[in-house]
């Protein structure tokens, strides 16, 4: 299990998940993007929830292995979807530039 600290908080989930959100979350950041995921999580309580963050450019995570007397969480699915998104730098299938503007005029053609 891993904790994320995020903004004045922190929840607990299964390692894999935290480490996708992660890993999306970078990806995230490196094309100035946001995105929100909904992850499963323990409450205070210890019973199982959701999650919503807003990740990707400026946000501020932080994710440490959490001590949990319940089983690991899991959601390969989940997980799995992370990381495609990552690696193909789309939000929920929304596709980034797509090249428009290139014959548009450069900040160096104007007067100032």
């Amino acid at each position: 299990m891993k904790r994320i600290f995020h903004s004045g908080s922190s929840v607990v989930t299964g390692s894999e998940l935290a480490d996708a959100v992660m890993y999306y979350a970078e990806a995230l950041s490196t094309w100035s993007r946001v995105d929100v995921v909904d992850i499963p999580v323990l409450g205070k309580t210890g019973l199982p929830g959701r999650a919503q963050f807003l990740i990707g450019a400026f946000s501020q995570l932080v994710c440490v292995t959490a001590d949990s007397v319940r089983e690991e969480l899991v959601d390969s699915e989940m997980s799995d979807d992370l990381r495609r998104k990552a690696l193909s730098c789309t939000a929920s299938g929304r596709v980034s530039w797509t090249g428009d503007g290139l014959d548009s005029p450069q900040f160096d053609e104007f007067d100032y």
